[in-house]
């Protein structure tokens, strides 16, 4: 039970279950402080959410010393409203009173042990990650790792609310812990978790929250779709064997029903030639179609391959996603519909290997998650399908999301509603409000009030283990903040901006931090083509038509010639293919019955007849 040596005031008036109205015993209380209530039921909990000051001060006497500018003595006594919370039963589950408060009953403040076991506060230093201290109390939060990675988290904030400042100590938490990260960089601001906070405004709030300056450096791994430019490695992506459905996920413009199958057709003619094939060789299979549909097609393609992205061998997600490494994809310079489509292809390909569990289990983290999976009819983003994909099956395979928005109105509410973790700091749009409310369980008409009166750095957490939302001040950051507002004027001149300096050329050879293995040249694999391409290759060469047993070369130079034949390559192809399926078997071929016979070198070769060729093709 609780102690009355801290008395703050007395039940008055008309009371109710979930309610009620105290008078405040001196200023020794707070909005939002926790009080404890007592009830006949068991140790209730209840929240400070408004104080009133009243006084015995009449209006007609307050412009009456406005006029004469005498001050008389004023009486004054502060009221408290409160909320229930309510109590723990003997089974551990949250109840709250079904009969009212007594009226005259003592009002304590809360100590730090019924706060933990009504709230929920169970995560520890050893299994949670600290983001900060309870508001009003001296408390420290831990929000539940494995229920962070495993059930999504939701950052948002309007501009300038603190929302990127909030996830960077997300990250610097999940770092101690080693959890395996990938951070969608829009901005290029997670750089800084490299650099210690050297900030002398934010040391004393260091102190404040019980943490040291650090940086985490050798656990951050930098990428960047643009090129390999000082530490960050360059990011390509797979364009080898894209499948028709793939294709047009990435395109931005819809393809008609005709288009789609002109792109079907042609990827089914490749892949029949071709066990490993490009988006250039699509491209060349759609061009060599006789549908009118195909131009649309190949000014899709030739778009998306553009972007320069795609590589025959592109960065493999084991070495994206990695156990206690955090790699950040640097979107800085990236036109936005690049990183549409990086964003897109990556995740699906760090979701599908997930599930064969090439990757261990990681957090993926989206900044401007607005940008990637608008809501509907708002925007219409390629990626936006796949982050769906995540936010709903992820969980099972160890893949969790984390999306950071200024502007919740504009992010897919589904996308929203599956987030378990939602830190939501300062917003007075009233559309994001809206959003928030509607998406977010457990949020009230008062918290749709209390989120507009945040003060910044702020937040309303739920989830994470936490039985109820509950306001934290979030701690300051180990490492430098790399999303800080840029100071357009200062006193004494102009802002001088720092330009990072170029190192001087030196003889010496670069040295990365991480020296890349040396690429392995390709070697040749026998089940690297597919057997239609074999066996083109195979009857080409007895027939004496190329000198090359490698198919990639043979279907190069037979495509070629059947272009200058004006001759269907597909169908050229075919016939060539259907000569080594029923006659000319790699071993003992039936050169009797074959319809080339004639003319073919590989049976001269065994002292058959010299004779001209008079089968299916025309040779000069």
């Amino acid at each position: 039970m609780q102690q009355k040596e801290g008395l703050v005031g007395y039940i008055y008036g008309d009371v109710g279950s979930t309610e009620f109205n105290f008078a405040v015993n001196g200023h020794s209380i707070r909005k939002f402080d926790y009080i404890y209530a007592p009830h006949k039921e068991g140790n209730m909990l209840a929240q400070v959410m408004d104080l009133r000051q009243r006084s015995d001060l009449k209006f007609d006497e307050a412009t009456s010393m406005m006029n004469t500018g005498e001050l008389r003595s004023i009486k004054t006594n502060v009221s408290a409203f409160a909320d229930v919370i309510g109590y723990r039963d003997k089974k551990g589950l949250l109840q709250s009173p079904r009969t009212p408060f007594d009226a005259g009953s003592a009002i304590v403040k809360a100590d730090e042990n019924l706060i933990r076991n009504v709230l929920g506060l169970s995560a520890s230093k050893e299994n949670g990650a600290y983001v900060g201290l309870l508001k009003g109390h001296n408390l420290q939060v831990y929000l539940n790792i494995d229920t962070l990675v495993q059930k999504h988290i939701c950052v948002l904030a309007k501009t300038g609310g603190g929302k990127s400042y909030a996830c960077g100590v997300l990250v610097e938490e999940l770092l101690k812990k080693k959890v395996p990260m990938v951070v969608i960089d829009t901005h290029g601001e997670y750089h800084s978790l490299t650099k210690p906070n050297k900030s002398r405004k934010e040391q004393k709030n260091m102190e404040k929250f019980g943490i040291t300056k650090r940086d985490y450096a050798g656990q951050i791994v930098e990428f960047s779709p643009i090129s390999s430019r000082g530490n960050l490695k360059h990011l390509t992506l797979s364009g080898t064997n894209l499948e028709a459905r793939e294709i047009i996920d990435l395109l931005s413009a819809k393809l008609s029903g005709p288009q789609i199958g002109v792109l079907y057709q042609s990827i089914k003619e490749v892949k029949e030639y071709k066990s490993v094939y490009t988006l250039r060789d699509i491209i060349d299979a759609v061009n060599r179609s006789k549908s009118n549909a195909r131009w649309n097609v190949i000014a899709s393609l030739e778009s998306l391959d553009s972007i320069g992205v795609f590589s025959e061998s592109g960065t493999s997600t084991s070495d994206i996603v990695k156990k206690g490494k955090c790699s950040t994809i640097n979107m800085k310079g990236v036109p936005p519909d690049v990183q549409d489509v990086v964003v897109a292809r990556l995740t699906k390909e760090l979701f599908d290997d997930r599930k064969a569990g090439k990757i261990p289990p990681f957090l993926l983290v989206v900044e401007e998650a607005h940008n990637y999976c608008p809501e509907r009819g708002i925007g219409r983003a390629v990626s936006s399908s796949i982050l769906r994909t995540v936010a709903s099956e992820g969980r099972k395979f160890g893949m969790g999301l984390c999306i950071i928005s200024q502007r919740p109105a504009k992010v897919d509410k589904n996308i929203i509603s599956q987030c378990d973790t939602n830190i939501i700091l300062k917003v007075t749009n009233p559309h994001d409000l809206k959003a928030i409310i509607q998406s977010v369980e457990g949020l009230t008409a008062q918290t749709y009030r209390e989120i507009q009166r945040l003060p910044i750095g702020v937040a309303l957490i739920s989830g994470a283990g936490l039985q109820l939302p509950v306001m934290a001040e979030i701690r300051t950051r180990e490492t430098s903040h790399g999303g800080r507002s840029v100071d357009i004027s200062k006193t004494g001149g102009e802002p001088q901006p720092k330009i990072p300096k170029t190192p001087a050329p030196t003889p010496q050879p670069h040295i990365q931090l991480e020296t890349p293995a040396p690429i392995p040249e390709p070697s040749p694999k026998t089940n690297s083509t597919t057997e239609k391409a074999r066996n083109v290759t195979r009857v080409a060469n007895r027939l004496g038509w190329i000198n090359t047993d490698n198919p990639n070369e043979a279907m190069k130079k037979l495509t070629e010639e059947a272009e200058k034949m004006n001759e269907n390559v597909y169908k050229y192809l075919e016939s060539l293919s259907k000569l080594g399926r029923d006659f000319c078997h790699n071993e003992n071929p039936s050169c009797m019955k074959c319809p080339m016979s004639q003319g073919c070198k590989y049976r001269a070769s065994l002292g058959n007849s010299n004779s001209k060729g008079k089968g299916l093709f025309r040779r000069k």
